[in-house]
């Protein structure tokens, strides 16, 4: 009969208009998503308040506790220049050359002598040198500032030592002094050369450091 349906096409139009009903529904759902505001998750970083690593600290140039004050080693009071110090002594920093208990085969002979509080003791007579034009500080440790002084100088036996640049014909100046102590033993000397970091170096006073002999007898 002209002008009928075909037969099964009513059907077929209304599963296209559900279709497109689902599809529509859902891209309205995932635009809803979208315009909520939320993100996907992110992993957690460290909080900018964490406290970063330790660094090492860069070596400190002050002067070790016990060394409440300075004496000058005046230039004017030098005994003697030379060339070079003699080849058993140690030249620390490259410009202070002390009877360390590594070059030193023997500790210091010694004798005795009048500590500034009355006392007994012992005093090695032992020459300082330095190197012409080079700043220089040299201290003991606090633990032996009651039993252990050096003397380069004016007279008295506290207080760090200091040279400041002296100039001199040869490169290596001299300076009279030397060591106090109440008691025999081997001591730690700090030295510091142009304002750098303090160093330790033994000196056997009276009595040998670790590989020395004995002190030569007075």
């Amino acid at each position: 009969m002209a002008g009928a349906a075909p037969e099964g096409g009513g059907q077929t139009g209304h599963m296209r208009t559900r279709v497109a009903v689902v599809v529509l529904l859902a891209a309205l759902q995932g635009a809803a998503g979208c315009s909520s505001g939320e993100s996907p998750a992110r992993p957690r970083s460290a909080s900018p308040s964490s406290p970063p690593p330790p660094s090492a600290s860069p070596p400190s140039t002050a002067a070790p506790r016990g060394s409440t004050s300075s004496v000058i080693v005046e230039c004017d009071s030098m005994i003697a220049s030379q060339r070079a110090p003699s080849p058993n002594l140690e030249i620390v920093g490259g410009a202070v050359a002390l009877p360390t208990s590594r070059t030193y085969e023997r500790a210091l002979q010694v004798s005795e002598t009048r500590l500034p509080d009355g006392s007994e003791g012992l005093f090695a007579k032992q020459g300082l040198m330095v190197r012409r034009g080079r700043h220089v500080e040299l201290t003991v440790p606090e633990r032996v500032t009651d039993r252990f002084w050096l003397t380069w100088g004016r007279p008295g036996p506290t207080g760090m030592r200091v040279v400041d640049r002296c100039d001199a014909e040869n490169e290596w100046i001299a300076f009279v002094g030397g060591y106090l102590a109440r008691k025999a033993g081997c001591f730690p000397v700090l030295v510091s050369v142009d304002g750098r970091a303090f160093r330790e170096v033994l000196i056997g006073v009276g009595a040998p450091c670790p590989g020395q002999g004995p002190a030569p007898r007075p």
